[in-house]
């Protein structure tokens, strides 16, 4: 902690350490932990400890960067060997050493959008491969996957954002396809990119769907196929849905069996993958 007695900045950018809890929607004394580890900014003047605005605003920015976005510098994790150790943990069925090595991998600073993208993303997708081509029974599948989940339900916390919403946001996976883990990610990136989100799950029918999206007003539809014998329909169908609930509702297309050439020809969107999406974010809800 820093501390002067004489502030350079003008008294209306400075905030009482009270003030700036309310601004973080923290208690005071979460704020001053933050100020004793050094990572808030504060001085004292006048005898009590105040925090430039800019100082503020900076300590949020990193938080969002630092703890959920994936990072766009140079890495530092060696991802394919947690990937490979992640793999056999949840494979074999170690629920506990698989939770250890994703904490021990936070905890050395990776944020959780790049758990996410490149830990947990390639382990499912190496699985689900595996299961496919008959090497993983469907019961070692099924057992690894409700690992996977508990791990993603401790992490969806660091994705919890406060402040003004950006929007209403649904993700889910269509009729017939039974698995929600990528979609369960995208909407822990929307939550963090300031969306209020309404996760439906897997196989959800498109009927139900229209009425859900007449009842709540919709900006961004997420849809998530993992099944590659997903009916080719089901594009035009959910783009119709949404239409015919809420025009303005934006649908974007993804998963490691999504055709792009059919979401884009219906009418929707197509990434590639998590990391697009959070790329593109901003652009996307701008159009």
């Amino acid at each position: 902690m820093t501390e002067t007695t004489d502030p350079s900045e003008a008294d209306r950018e400075l905030l009482t350490l009270q003030e700036a809890a309310d601004r973080l929607k923290v208690h005071y004394m979460t704020a001053y932990r933050w100020v004793r580890k050094g990572d808030l900014p504060a001085f004292k003047a006048g005898g009590r400890l105040r925090v430039r605005q800019s100082d503020l605003d900076a300590f949020l920015h990193g938080r969002q960067v630092d703890v959920v976005s994936p990072s766009k510098g140079e890495q530092h994790t060696d991802w394919d060997v947690h990937v490979d150790r992640l793999y056999g943990h949840l494979t074999a069925g170690e629920g506990v050493e698989a939770g250890s090595l994703v904490r021990k991998v936070v905890a050395d600073g990776a944020p959780a959008g790049d758990v996410y993208l490149h830990l947990l993303a390639p382990v499912l997708h190496r699985i689900g491969e595996e299961w496919a081509a008959g090497r993983l029974s469907v019961p070692v599948e099924h057992r690894a996957t409700e690992i996977a989940t508990a791990i993603m339900a401790r992490l969806g916390e660091f994705f919890r954002r406060r402040g003004p919403s950006r929007g209403t946001a649904v993700t889910l996976t269509p009729p017939g396809d039974q698995h929600a883990l990528a979609a369960t990610m995208v909407a822990d990136f929307l939550r963090a990119g300031g969306f209020d989100v309404h996760h439906l799950g897997p196989n959800v029918p498109v009927e139900d769907l229209r009425l859900f999206l007449e009842v709540v007003p919709t900006d961004v539809l997420c849809v998530s196929i993992t099944n590659p014998a997903t009916d080719a329909g089901v594009y035009e169908a959910l783009v119709a849905a949404s239409r015919r609930a809420n025009g303005r509702t934006l649908v974007v297309f993804g998963g490691q069996a999504h055709d792009p050439e059919r979401a884009e020809a219906a009418g929707g969107v197509s990434v590639a993958d998590l990391g697009e999406l959070t790329e593109r974010l901003d652009e996307l809800v701008g159009s």
